[in-house]
């Protein structure tokens, strides 16, 4: 059987069976290596579609910027700047062909009701123009409101393209600041229209009720939607479309104010939620994008003043002089401040404080650098700059150099708190250093989980105090604060931590070091001049030189000194700040006043009395840096001043007997002075004085060539007579009669 299915093998058949097997050995050849180089590349792809790394690599970049409140003075332009600085380094970032994203964090300045009133419409509007423009084009920008705005800065909001607002904030009454007794002026009310109609994200209606308390915004549900509309509107609708129902979202009379499930429901805002992560995770950020870059923020012009040693009041008015200058001279916007100082007097503490807040508030960057430590009431100077930067182990806070009583931790508590709007800080914090009887706590809201460091007075002042939950205190009783770098980042207190001036450099992308404000020698000789021991000095060389001027004749060698020594007395005290043109003048008419009553009107004494009270007024007033002494410190001020008048009127009296009595012999000089006669040219003076009779002008009538007050003289027939007027002063120019006569006394009266 199985011999039937034997073939012959022959040639042809032979070919068949092997030939064409061998034909597929190169196509299973290449299969195999296309299969392997499949296979050996799986790992590669697989690590490359890490799903991680991915979704990592396509996340957009971002910028934050943060916008302060309220927006005043040239705010506007500088914050324009800084959002086209951010746009053009965003749009030179790989984006994976997705827009760029620039966040604004809104950030009223600190106060018990801080929801950023006080914008100006015109510089809100500057903003608000600029995002929508064509300047923005390529960037979309979303506004973050972490607690309640209101004022004009919700134009700048309704400016992006989106919102993301708190859920506990509130977003509305833009007309605030407004005149309340008259009606919102309608070119504002066509602005925020305008942007409403530019931006088109949240309904005009509602824009409108933010700002103008007249209009009524109705919530209308038709067959096809719900629709935000002004009252006024309702009618036109209705002739249009079916509506079912309509209720009042914002009522006629008062402006609108949106919660945060308001405002996202009616669609003004986009996102509710409360942290920059979250919006971060919403928008599809990368990561860490949402944090400041400071060196990204302005080009800054930057200089670095060190304060060191105790802060009294020279070194706070040096620090603001020269400061002053670097902002007028070299329009410096980021002004840093190295402290190494353990206390000082508070209230000088407390006014270079004040300076660095009301400047800090003013579209700069005030930097407080503590390497080691800012004690007693310096903490108050590092805690009121905008950031604050330290090296590891350095310290705020502690024990005062100079103790202070209680008067002096009220006025600093009153000053504190008047300074605290100008910075994000607590007033509790700044008080917790200088006063050992406050108790400071960290208090976390329930709502928002935001925590921040109150005494139990300033957590009532909240706006949400409800919200707010005491935790543990931060201070010990009896005792100052003190915080270590550590204590500082836990508290959220410090901006960085560096360890040397080179990584300082580098958070605010500086080439080299800012360049050191430092003392001329200019102000280092008007400092010196200003000491009370040198400007006793000068108010005696002064008085030497104006007699010295008065006993020689025609000379002017005395005059000239002391017109210098009283330039440079007034010169310093003015570099000092404590004289001003008041005191000034005062002097110059305290001199005139003197000179007048000498040369022109004796008698009287008015104005010699008057101009000598005017020149100790404008010495004593020279030497205070108050007009009216209201602290222990001025009080204290006024002493010293009163000391150094003092001081050099008794110098005085001892240099005018000591001129007096050996001035006429000194060698050279005795050439030079007037002196009166001597010896027997006095005998005889006296022996011809005696001899002078005059009762041959008894009834004479003569004419006064001098005022008589009552002194003066008067001629009779051509011949000059010392005369006195009897009675009251006479004028120059009348007729008088001479009525009596006794030796060289002659007594005249008026004629009328």
């Amino acid at each position: 059987m199985l011999g039937r299915f034997v073939m012959p093998l022959t040639t042809d058949t032979y070919s068949r069976i092997v030939t064409k097997p061998l034909l597929l050995v190169p196509v299973l050849c290449l299969f195999a290596v296309v299969a392997g180089s499949f296979a050996h590349a799986q790992p590669d792809q697989a690590d490359a579609a890490d799903p991680a790394e991915q979704q990592q690599e396509e996340k957009r970049p971002a910028r934050l910027l943060r916008l302060r409140l309220p927006i005043t003075g040239n705010a506007d332009s500088a914050f324009r700047s800084m959002l086209d600085r951010t746009r053009k380094q965003l749009l030179a970032e790989p984006g994976n062909g997705q827009r760029p994203v620039i966040v604004i964090e809104f950030v009223p300045l600190a106060g018990a009701d801080g929801f950023g009133q006080g914008t100006d419409f015109s510089r809100a509007q500057s903003i608000a123009r600029y995002l929508t423009s064509t300047n923005m084009t390529g960037i979309e920008t979303c506004a973050f409101l972490p607690q309640s705005i209101k004022g004009h800065n919700v134009l700048v909001a309704l400016a992006c393209e989106k919102i993301a607002i708190a859920s506990t904030a509130e977003f509305g009454e833009a007309g605030i600041d407004e005149d309340p007794t008259r009606p919102i002026d309608p070119a504002v009310i066509e602005g925020y229209r305008q942007i409403a109609r530019d931006r088109r994200t949240a309904p005009e209606a509602i824009v409108v009720g933010l700002i103008d308390p007249s209009v009524e915004v109705l919530k209308v549900t038709t067959e096809a939607r719900n629709e935000y509309i002004e009252a006024d509107q309702l009618e036109a609708l209705e002739q249009k479309e079916t509506v079912i129902d309509s209720t009042t979202l914002i009522p006629a009379g008062s402006m609108g104010l949106l919660s945060a499930s308001e405002a996202r429901d009616s669609g003004t805002v986009r996102l509710k939620l409360d942290t920059l992560d979250e919006l971060a995770r919403d928008l599809g950020l990368k990561d860490g994008s949402l944090s400041e870059a400071a060196s990204m923020v302005a080009d800054w012009r930057p200089v670095m003043y060190t304060l060191e040693g105790p802060i009294d009041a020279s070194s706070q008015r040096r620090a603001v002089r020269l400061i002053d200058n670097e902002i007028l001279m070299n329009d410096s916007n980021w002004i840093g401040i190295r402290i190494h100082s353990f206390g000082g007097r508070p209230s000088a503490a407390m006014g270079l404080a004040s300076y660095l807040a009301e400047i800090g508030a003013d579209n700069r960057r005030v930097v407080a650098y503590v390497p080691e430590e800012a004690g007693g009431v310096a903490a108050l100077v590092a805690l009121s700059a905008n950031q604050l930067v330290v090296h590891p182990g350095a310290k705020i806070g502690g024990e005062n150099g100079m103790p202070l009583d209680e008067s002096q931790i009220a006025a600093l508590r009153d000053a504190i708190q008047a300074t605290i709007p100008n910075t994000t800080r607590t007033w509790s914090l700044l008080l917790a250093m200088v006063d050992p009887d406050l108790e400071v706590f960290r208090y976390t809201n329930t709502q928002t989980g935001a925590e921040r460091l109150f005494c139990e007075d300033e957590a009532k002042q909240q706006s949400d105090s409800k919200d707010w939950r005491r935790g543990d205190p931060i201070t010990t009783p009896g005792e100052v604060l003190k915080l270590d770098s550590d204590q500082l980042v836990a508290f959220d207190i410090v901006s960085h931590v560096v360890r040397n001036a080179e990584e300082l450099n580098q958070i605010y992308g500086f080439e080299s070091s800012p360049p050191e404000v430092r003392v001329t020698w200019t102000q280092e000789i008007a400092e010196g001049l200003a000491s009370p021991g040198v400007a006793v000095l000068l108010i005696v060389i002064a008085f030497c030189g104006i007699y010295f001027e008065l006993h020689t004749p025609g000379m002017g060698i005395g005059g000239f000194i002391a017109a210098l020594a009283i330039l440079l007395f007034f010169w310093s005290k003015a570099t000092d700040g404590s004289a001003s043109w008041l005191e000034i003048l005062l002097f110059v008419g305290g001199m005139l006043s003197i000179m007048l009553e000498v040369f022109v009107l004796p008698g009287l004494g008015i104005f010699g009395l008057g101009g000598a009270l005017m020149v100790v007024a404008s010495l004593v007033l020279a030497g205070q840096h108050h007009l009216i002494p209201r602290t222990a410190e001025d009080y204290q001020e006024l002493q010293t001043s009163l000391a150094v008048v003092a001081t050099s009127g008794i110098l005085m009296v001892v240099m005018g007997l000591v001129l007096r009595r050996f001035l006429p012999s000194i060698p050279i000089l005795n050439e030079i002075m007037l002196t009166g006669p001597a010896g027997e040219e006095l005998q005889q003076l006296n022996y011809r004085e005696s001899l002078a009779e005059f009762s041959h002008l008894m009834g004479h009538r003569g004419v006064t060539t001098t005022p008589l007050m009552p002194s003066g003289r008067a001629e009779f027939d051509g011949e000059l007579v010392d005369v006195i007027a009897v009675g009251s002063a006479i004028d120059r120019g009348a007729t008088v009669e001479v009525v009596s006569t006794r030796g060289s006394r002659v007594e005249v009266r008026e004629v009328q």
